[in-house]
């Protein structure tokens, strides 16, 4: 019970805080062991791909006045109808007894007894895997605001293709460190620590970890590859960097980016990192010296007031955003977004593409990148910067192996409902004048 009432504060804390479910790891992580943190982990995210279509589910199936019973009353039925229909290992008994109990506990006598009777009705239903994964549990498993602008942005049918991906369960992915194995070579370690991989299509140094716990792993520990998805080394492949170039990373923690710069030059880079939040000092650091890696320099300023007196050969910019196209792997933060904050980040993006133009040398580049699959986001804030100031044009990367993410404006992206991974845009500015 203790795990299942760790479940259903965590999902209220989420949800009423507009929380990241990773900003909670170090607290709600804390004294399970390996077994249960995964459990848990998946319960929650369950919870946020599946809760306002289960909500929907039982009113029309149980009782038409779930909703009205209260935030707390619907939490923890949506939570006992998240574990039952999509974790294979739960059993009736277990699930309806011990959040009655938490019911009790929670919400007192009067509501437990209504719960209960919910429960009782929802061990009699049946779920099909067809139902989990038609157009109407697509639908309902999304805000209509984020439904709206994927159709205007990519078509019904490529917009209905990403809400499908987003409900599917996302794979972990590793990063050969250059530095220290090639993707071959760390696949060989990692088998001879019994974990199953396999390479990844169009990221020649990523590979998929099949079966096994890479955080626990030897090779881990030995920087032999970094934990990132293969769509976010988009933005650093189209920046190309080159030994001895000084390349500014605005943006740069937890530094999944900054490193593979420095991996793909053999550690020449003359790299500057920056980032708003010094917080993340520590995990930046600690990620560069797992790695094997250094940084010359690292800042902790607003990136739309930017300041440094110096120019660089490369700028790369990965962006606040929406985070739209991670909306897999993160799915609490779908639910946490909404438009006026869409607003608000466009407004941010914008001003720091502008404050990172001044300190690009003639000649030089900027990679602008999101996580988003907006048009807002991407394109949209493109097309403005370039109408404002006639010293930069886009130009594409040289490296043909990226044309399948080639856009016809110049710009690249991972589209979820297309490339089957999470979703990424870059494009390539090159300063002329």
């Amino acid at each position: 019970m203790k795990l299942r009432k760790l479940f259903y504060n965590t999902v209220l804390k989420i949800y009423n805080k507009r929380l990241s479910f990773e900003s909670l790891y170090s607290e709600v992580l804390e004294g399970l062991e390996d077994r249960e943190k995964r459990r848990f982990i998946n319960l929650v995210n369950q919870f946020f791909r599946n809760f306002n279509f289960l909500e929907q589910y039982f009113i029309e199936n149980i009782d038409k006045n779930i909703d009205d019973q209260g935030m707390k009353i619907s939490m923890l039925i949506l939570c006992a109808g998240t574990e039952y229909f999509y974790l294979d290992s739960s059993t009736d008994y277990s699930v309806v007894n011990d959040f009655v109990e938490i019911a009790k506990e929670e919400l007192g006598q009067g509501k437990a007894k209504y719960i209960n009777a919910i429960l009782r009705k929802m061990t009699k239903l049946t779920l099909s895997e067809e139902d989990k994964v038609s157009k109407k549990a697509l639908y309902l498993s999304h805000p209509q605001w984020v439904i709206d602008r994927l159709i205007a942005d990519h078509g019904k049918q490529t917009a209905e293709d990403i809400l499908k991906f987003n409900q599917s369960v996302p794979s972990v992915y590793v990063r050969a460190n250059r530095i220290k194995n090639s993707r071959d070579e760390l696949k060989v370690h990692l088998e001879s620590e019994g974990l199953v991989s396999s390479a990844v299509e169009h990221f020649e140094d990523f590979l998929k970890v099949e079966r096994g716990n890479v955080l626990s792993s030897r090779s881990f520990e030995e920087g032999r590859f970094y934990i990132q998805d293969p769509s976010h080394s988009l933005p650093v492949l189209i920046l190309d960097p080159k030994k001895n170039e000084k390349v500014l990373d605005l943006c740069c923690a937890p530094g999944g980016k900054s490193t593979y710069v420095q991996e793909l030059t053999g550690n020449k880079v003359r790299l500057h990192l920056n980032d708003i939040s010094m917080k993340k000092r520590v995990l930046i650091k600690m990620n560069f010296k797992r790695l094997g890696l250094e940084f010359n320099k690292l800042t902790f300023q607003e990136a739309q007031k930017f300041q440094v007196f110096e120019e660089f050969d490369k700028i790369l910019i990965d962006a606040p955003c929406t985070g739209s196209g991670n909306f897999r792997r993160h799915p609490e933060s779908r639910w946490n977004k909404d438009e006026e904050m869409l607003s608000q980040l466009t407004k941010l993006q914008f001003e720091i593409l502008t404050r990172a133009s001044i300190f690009v040398k003639i000649g030089g580049f900027i990679v602008y990148s999101t996580c988003s699959v907006f048009k807002e986001e991407n394109m949209d804030i493109i097309n403005k910067f370039l109408e404002a100031d006639d010293h930069f044009i886009v130009e594409t990367s040289a490296d043909t192996k990226l044309d399948i993410f080639k856009n016809v404006d110049g710009s690249y992206a991972v589209n979820p409902g297309i490339h089957h991974h999470e979703g990424a845009f870059a494009v390539r500015l090159k300063r002329v004048r």
